[in-house]
């Protein structure tokens, strides 16, 4: 009975990351995606999902481009550098209409605030047939440091339009990054 039980647990450890999508590789593409508020899988080199929500990763030369779509009418968010929000560098967008709205964010502790970085190369929100999406096209050399083994995201969705209210539904994400 015991060593059945020992079973089952190694079986579920072994399964985990793949459940989680802890082991995808990213490695370096020669094509772009296009940062144009619609996200599809051919666009992207590695897609996976995680709570209802679809993130996309290609990498380039010189660009990392991040496409995350979420079964939302509210604000969705990429977050570089961390798992979790603390730590995060947070590109957090929604639309209204066809006005989109973006910010930079900093996470410190379970919250956030406004980072005076520099813009993402490209970026695009559209809503659309209750889906929510952002692309960003970001300089790969300060998104990706040079021996750097994997690359660390968060991703979130919330239900209004707004950049203060609270997320419905958040992940976070590891790549493995293939050189």
């Amino acid at each position: 009975m015991k060593k059945r039980c020992l079973g089952c647990i190694a079986i579920l450890l072994l399964l985990l990351p793949l459940a989680a999508g802890a082991q995808s590789a990213l490695g370096i593409s020669s094509t772009p995606a296009r940062v144009d508020g619609v996200f599809t899988d051919k666009e992207y080199g590695l897609v996976t999902e995680d709570a209802g929500m679809k993130l996309g990763l290609t990498w380039t030369a010189d660009v990392l481009y991040i496409g995350l779509s979420a079964p939302t009418t509210g604000w969705v968010a990429a977050g570089i550098g961390s798992t979790r929000m603390d730590g995060a560098v947070i590109y957090i967008g929604y639309a209204v209409g066809q006005e989109s709205q973006m910010k930079i964010q900093k996470g410190a502790g379970h919250g956030h605030a406004d980072l005076d970085a520099g813009a993402p190369r490209q970026y695009a929100v559209k809503e659309a047939g209750g889906r929510t999406v952002l692309e960003l096209a970001l300089d790969a050399s300060t998104a990706i440091a040079k021996n750097q083994a994997a690359l660390q995201l968060i991703i979130a969705m919330g239900g209004a339009d707004s950049f203060s209210s609270v997320h419905r539904a958040r992940a976070g994400v590891s790549v493995e990054l293939a050189r």
